[in-house]
């Protein structure tokens, strides 16, 4: 929790800013602290307390201090127990073996997982579902590895939309955004939220009517322009690694959304998926049963050249 925190200092505004270093300076006055004396220390406003709450994923101010108090407790207990706290991918060193690399991107993954559970919005979910749903398009947008949850999105939502593309080209996103009226909807996927390609075909398909729906980072430049936000906030330095924890955050979310759209019953659903069940059903080879013998060259039919 307090990673995550200092890990989005950067994208918090000045005085929701002042508020989390004061947190970080010292968590366990914070968890005590009233409403007006964290204020107070960090030199804001208490509604700028209210909105550090809201941007680091909490509902309100004691929200925030319930959870921060678990988190203490928690590492608190696993330091008496003799545990070392969770690792880090960030934390690999070129000595480690294998074994030891390979648990800590493990459990940086789980950790990511459980941490999308917790905070996950099903109200706007929701929304997003019913809203892609009823669209008479879906454009899909991403762009590096966000692109290519973008492209995994479009493998499972055509199946249950009538019209559905996607694209990881900046400029073939942005004439498909120019395309977007009412009664269409985007969904972008950014991990950052401040990719400019991303942002500037939001504001596109914004500006012609259409829903945009932003799979990214909470209080982002994305996060704002968005209708609707499922946000994902995860720890991750990818200026050293590729996203890990975080891309699967993002896949995990678009199989919750996909779920949630096969649920709000599009037009034409039934007949779509039978249809697409017949195709592939002749796109598979029945093994055969043992002890069925495999027809002999003199019986076997060679198809006509056509």
């Amino acid at each position: 929790m307090l990673d995550t925190i200092a890990s989005s200092l950067d994208r918090l505004r000045r005085a929701e800013a002042a508020v989390a270093r004061s947190v970080l300076a010292d968590p366990e006055s914070a968890v005590r602290d009233s409403l007006a004396q964290l204020a107070a220390k960090a030199g804001v406003s208490e509604p700028s307390v209210l909105r550090f709450c809201r941007s680091a994923g909490y509902g309100g101010f004691q929200e925030f201090k319930i959870a921060l108090a678990g988190h203490l407790a928690a590492s608190a207990a696993r330091e008496e127990a003799g545990e070392r706290p969770t690792p880090l991918v960030r934390d690999l060193l070129p000595g480690d073996s294998v074994a030891g690399a390979a648990e800590k991107v493990l459990n940086r993954a789980i950790d990511a997982l459980v941490r999308l559970r917790g905070r996950l919005d099903t109200v706007a979910l929701e929304r997003a579902a019913r809203a892609m749903a009823q669209a008479r398009r879906v454009q899909i947008v991403g762009v590096g590895a966000s692109g290519t949850v973008a492209l995994d999105a479009h493998h499972k939502l055509f199946r249950l939309l009538p019209q559905v593309t996607a694209s990881t080209d900046a400029h073939l996103q942005a004439m498909a955004a120019a395309t977007l009226g009412p009664g269409d909807a985007l969904l972008a996927i950014s991990k950052t939220g401040t990719s400019d390609e991303i942002f500037d075909v939001a504001a596109i398909a914004r500006d012609g009517g259409a829903t945009v729906i932003a799979i990214t980072a909470s209080a982002t430049p994305l996060a704002e322009r968005a209708d609707i936000r499922l946000t994902v906030d995860v720890d991750e330095d990818t200026a050293v690694h590729t996203p890990m924890a975080s891309r699967l955050a993002q896949l995990a979310l678009v199989d919750a959304l996909t779920v949630a759209v096969g649920l709000q019953a599009p037009p034409g659903l039934d007949r779509r998926l039978a249809r697409i069940k017949a195709v592939l059903a002749g796109h598979h080879r029945v093994p055969d049963r043992p002890g069925t013998p495999s027809p002999s060259p003199s019986t076997t039919k060679i198809p006509e050249e056509s």
